[in-house]
């Protein structure tokens, strides 16, 4: 969301609008953009233990993805 538009409720509003059209199911995963993670902690969503992913854009990798060097 555009910096100008937040911390006015518009993302909770969407949020609790979208997880009450979804509550009937099982499982609902989100990816969220870097730096948003607490807010959607707030919202109750939690770490996954598992995940994987596959990011075609080099920048969108580096950014999201753990690095494979153990």
């Amino acid at each position: 969301m555009h910096k100008d538009y937040q911390g006015r409720g518009i993302a909770r509003i969407l949020l609790e609008d979208i997880m009450k059209q979804l509550e009937d199911v099982s499982c609902i995963q989100l990816i969220a953009t870097t730096g948003n993670e607490p807010f959607y902690e707030k919202m109750g969503f939690k770490k996954l233990k598992t995940g994987v992913a596959i990011y075609k854009d080099p920048q969108l990798a580096e950014e999201y993805l753990e690095s494979n060097n153990h």
